[in-house]
């Protein structure tokens, strides 16, 4: 008889954007009435040259976190990254820019991290585990 996993850490080889978009269908499913403040900016991605000029002059900017979440006239971003990636220099310099004006930045790796923050945003003064 097989096992169902009970673990709630995922396989060392899920991606970003598997990870990204188990956040934004849990979100988008357990609380409707957060629709459309969640969302992600695509700003990634391989591109030519000159959709990379086009896209610059356009006002994409690097390092912008993966989805970004309004709340209550609050802003707030959250950066998705695997088990084992890494926040690069552009990333945590355009953080710690929003972090000074007053936007909160998580690196959440994990749906689980994603729901503590979450919760935590939509729910001020309450406390949640893990």
């Amino acid at each position: 008889m097989s096992r169902i996993s009970t673990s709630i850490t995922q396989p060392l080889d899920k991606s970003e954007i598997q990870i990204q978009t188990e956040m934004f269908q849990w979100a988008w499913n357990t609380y409707p009435h957060t629709r459309r403040l969640l969302f992600h900016v695509p700003n990634g991605g391989n591109r030519s040259a000159r959709e990379g000029m086009q896209f610059k002059a356009s006002g994409v900017i690097a390092g912008v976190p993966d989805l970004l979440f309004i709340w209550n006239g609050q802003t707030y971003g959250f950066e998705v990254k695997t088990l084992t990636g890494t926040v690069s220099k552009v990333q945590s310099d355009l953080h710690s820019i929003w972090e000074a004006n007053g936007i909160s930045v998580k690196v959440v790796r994990e749906l689980w991290e994603f729901q503590v923050h979450f919760k935590a945003i939509i729910n001020p003064g309450k406390e949640f585990a893990a």
